[in-house]
Formats: C-alpha cells, structure tokens, sequence
C-alpha cells in the first residue's frame, strides 16, 4: 500500500561510507584549528601593540634615568612653543603649548663643554622644594621618537589644565612650596589656536649696547620667586652676565593677573653697591604698553619644558608682556648650577639667555641668602608704611641721645611677631601631616599662645604690666571665631584692607608688609614648613642676631 504523503519518512543524509567520511572529518577539523590560531595570533598581536603603546614612553634606560626632580641625564627633547594669540591677551585662555617638528640639534664650538656626559648626579637641594607628595606627574612625551622630516610631523599641542591645588586668598600673607599649575598634552584637534611666530626678543634690545643678558621664568608664588630672582642672581654672576629680573608676578595663591617690580619693595640699587651684582629690571628694558609680541627662546633647566610645562606664573608673565616662548633643550637638562652653567657655554655670544627655571636650581651651600638675600633690604617707602602704623596703633618710645653721632634717636616700637599661615595651606597640611608633626604645619592659635607666653616671661622677667610687649598677628585666616581668639588673647592680626595697603603698595604691599613685620619684631614665631616664615628667621638671624621661634 502506497505510503501518504503526510507520513512519509524524512531522507536522512548519508556520507559515503569507509575511507572517505574520515578524510573528510579530518580535513573540517584542520579548517576550524586554523581559523582558531589566526583568531589567536590577531588577539597576541593586538595585546602587545597596545601594551608597547602604552608603556613605551615611560620607559626610561640607563642613560635617562632621572637625578633629581624633574630632571633627567640625556637631552633627547622637542623643542617646545608655547604662546598666546595676540586676539585672545584679555582673554581667559592661558595660551597653548607647541611641540616644534625639528629635534633640538645642540651645535657646540666648546670642545666638549655642555657634553651629555656631564657629571650631574648630584642631588638639588630640599630645603625650599616641595614636599614629594606634592610633584606634580612627569610628562614623559619627549621620549617619544619622531620623524626627521618635518613635513611629515604630528605636532603635539598642549593646553593648560585645571591647578593641582586650588588656592582662594585675597591676603595673602605667605607662599609655600605646594602644588602650582601644570600642563597637560592634548590631540591637536582639540586646539582652538594656532601659535604665532614673533620676531625674537633681542630685537627689542638695545643693539649698540654691548651688555649680556640672562632671565629666567618666574614660578610659582612671592616667595618662590624670590628664592629664584637668588640663584638667577647666582647663573648670572657664574656667567658674567647681567640678569634681567622679572616683576612679582601673579600665582595661582592670589590670580590677580598683575605684576609689580620687586624695586618697589626691595632697594636693588643699594644691593648693586653691597654686593658688585649687575641687574635690571624687566620693565626698564621693556615698555609693555608699547611692545609688540616678541619670541622668547629659552633654554631647559630641571625639567621645566620637557618632563613638566612651565606653571600658572610664568604663563601669566609671558601673557601680560606681549611674549610667545619657545623652550629648548640643551645638552643636558639640569639642577646643578655648576653644570647648567657649563651647558650654557655654546651660546656665549648670544646677546641674552633665558633659562626655563632658576628656583629649583641647586646652589653649592645654599650660600644664595648669603650672598645676595641678606643684602636685599626693603626700600624707605616700604619701610614708613610701617612705621607709621606702628606711631599711630603704639605708643612711641623716648628718644635717646647718642653721644658717639651726638645725634638724638627715637627707637622703634618693639613688639612680637607671629606668622600664622591657614586657609588654603590648612588642606595641604591635612593631606602630608598627621598627629604631632602637624603643629610644625598647621599649629592651632592655642599653640601660639603658649609659645608667646613663655617668650613674654623671657623678655620680660619681671611681668610688669609695661613690660608686655604686643602681639602682631601676619595671617590669612579669615574664620571669626579664629579672629575672635586672637582678640581675646589681645593680639592685634595684620588687616590690610583696614590699613589700606593695597591701595597705597600695590597688589603684592600686604605680603611685603607682613615680611617687614616679621624681620623687626623683637621675637618672630612662624612655622617650619612654610617658606616665608622661613626668610623671616634669615632676616631676623642676620640682620638682628636674633633666633626665630618656629612650631
């Protein structure tokens, strides 16, 4: 009987039998290995192009390994721009970094001096640099190997980003060695401007003048840059050279966007005559009002350029004088003074020289203040400030005759100084100091207090009343109960905006106040991790033979 079609079997497929079905199973199982191998060696390939991608140029051999902070053996950099549009000067744009196409090429004449065998394995100095947890993260793009040929370079274009540390005071009465602003490398897509080629800066020198010139960026806040006007003084007298001085410029403590010459505040021509230094100011060789944009080449020093971006200070310093920079390596990217200056030798002709950093610069002896700071003495307006607000807020003392001059002198008010550093330093000092090492940062006002009680028992044995002498407090503290404890304790804190000193000093008049304040007083208390606590003790030590009191 005929099968219906709805239950007809379903034709099962069958291979051939013997021989055949197993060289055929054979060969199908070749085919998947194969595809699965290719699939692997992909996979293998792909894995160790991204992991060579992402820690080659991290990567340092012997040869680069670093010395110091910031700074490394060889000199295999880029050069670097870095500039601002003149359409964008009143803008908030800090400008954009340019990583040059051409390797720097180091054509020497010295027969040897400024080799990349130089001997710098010395480590720089600590006692002004900032702690190591503050250092900012190493930018390590120079090691990258490019191209030869320019036209076939990727230029690099960096951007500023935001600071490492937020710093809010508009009194500032300190600077400390905390994190300052950095740069970081950005896709060149991603920059909005191109930077501009100016004609070089010593066109804007006087040519008939035969002087030498060396400058330096500024970094970093009033103190920092003070201690690197010091070893740019120390380049400049190794070099026999004549150092163009930056104005004070804004940091990223105060943003004010301004700048004063430190001749408002420190008599530099009295120096000049103490100490034999040649110097100049910035302003008396640039009228800013009337310069057009200028190139500024300057040469690396500590890292400043290639493993790290200039900071927030010199950004705005370049900006408010009408200056692009272009940041170049020499032979080898250093902190000793001895072997920077050694580097320098090739371009010995060149009508000036601008070195990247000087406040990281290694001084032997740190004889920097000994040589030169201690010499820096404030000028007479600076100096009357004071003295009139001490006559107007103390009573004066008696004149005393003097038979030697037979000249009459009224003394000075004598008084106790104190340098309480809080506000944006309290952060910084919660992050790196824990339990009893945080009154050497951030002591409390009860910590003042019993340190000023038993210097009032020393200077006045007898604790009359007449005897007690009062109590200036230098501070940026702004927290009423905090003022109110100083009240209650009877101490007096510097207010600047009550005494009117930035409209009558400038911008930078409330810190150098409180700097004279502190190098006068009778007895100073400050503390030991701040920087300008620090030069208070120097002044008090060498001009008062007196010892600071530090917490």
């Amino acid at each position: 009987m005929a099968t219906s079609p709805k239950y007809r079997p379903v034709s099962i497929t069958r291979f051939p039998s013997g021989g055949q079905t197993s060289t055929s199973s054979r060969r199908y199982t070749h085919r998947r290995l194969i595809i699965l191998l290719a699939f692997a060696l992909l996979v293998s390939s792909g894995t160790m192009l991204v992991f060579h991608a992402v820690t080659g140029s991290f990567s340092l051999s012997s040869s680069t390994r670093l010395t110091g902070p910031g700074c490394r053996k060889d000199a295999e950099f880029s050069i670097i721009r870095w500039g601002t549009n003149k359409n964008s000067r009143n803008s908030n744009n800090n400008g954009n970094y340019r990583q040059d196409p051409e390797r720097h090429n180091n054509n020497n004449d010295n027969n040897g001096a400024g080799s990349p065998w130089i001997n710098d394995n010395d480590q720089p100095s600590n006692e002004y640099a900032r702690p190591r947890q503050a250092l900012p993260k190493l930018n390590d793009e120079h090691d990258i190997q490019l191209p030869q040929d320019e036209q076939q370079q990727q230029q690099i274009v960096n951007r500023p980003r935001e600071p490492l540390v937020q710093e809010n005071s508009s009194n500032n009465s300190a600077d400390v060695t905390t994190p300052d602003e950095e740069g970081v490398a950005v896709d060149e897509d991603e920059s909005s401007e191109e930077v501009e080629e100016y004609p070089p800066f010593e066109e804007s020198l006087d040519a008939s003048d035969s002087t030498q010139y060396i400058t330096y960026l500024p970094y970093a806040g009033i103190t920092n840059q003070f201690y690197g006007m010091l070893r740019g003084m120390e380049v400049a007298k190794a070099l026999g050279r004549t150092l163009i001085i930056p104005p004070i410029t804004a940091s990223s403590h105060d943003k004010s966007k301004q700048n004063q010459p430190w001749s408002r505040f420190l008599d530099l021509d009295h120096f000049q005559e103490l100490t034999g230094a040649k110097v100049v100011e910035f302003h008396k060789l640039r009228n800013v009002e009337q310069a057009e944009f200028n190139q500024l080449q300057c040469r690396i020093t500590c890292g400043f350029g290639s493993k790290r971006t200039i900071d927030f200070t010199a950004k705005g310093f370049l900006k408010q004088w009408n200056l692009n920079v272009t940041l170049s390596a020499l032979s080898i990217d250093a902190t000793k003074i001895d072997t920077i200056t050694k580097a320098l030798v090739p371009h010995r002709r060149d009508k000036y020289i601008c070195i990247s950093n000087t406040y990281k610069v290694s001084v032997p002896d740190k004889s920097e203040w000994e040589r030169f700071g201690q010499h820096l003495h404030f000028t007479q307006e600076l100096e009357d400030f004071v003295q009139a607000y001490l006559d107007k807020n103390l009573e004066k003392s008696e004149a005393v005759y003097n038979p030697k001059t037979r000249t009459t002198i009224v003394p000075t008010q004598k008084y106790i100084a104190i340098h309480a550093r809080r506000g944006d330093f309290a952060q910084y000092c919660q992050d790196n100091f824990k339990g009893p090492k945080m009154i050497h940062c951030l002591p409390s006002t009860e910590d003042f207090a019993a340190r000023i009680d038993v210097i009032q028992a020393r200077l006045n044995p007898t604790g009359s009343l007449k005897g007690i002498l009062p109590v200036f407090v230098a501070t940026n503290e702004r927290r009423p109960e905090e003022l109110k404890k100083f009240a209650d304790l009877g101490w007096s804190y510097l207010d600047h905006d009550l005494m009117g000193t930035a409209d009558q000093l400038g911008v930078f008049g409330p810190m150098m106040v409180d700097q004279v304040f502190m190098a006068h007083a009778q007895a100073l208390v400050g503390i030991q991790m701040s920087t300008f606590s620090r030069v208070g003790a120097l002044r008090q030590r060498d001009w008062h033979n007196r010892k600071m009191e530090y917490l």
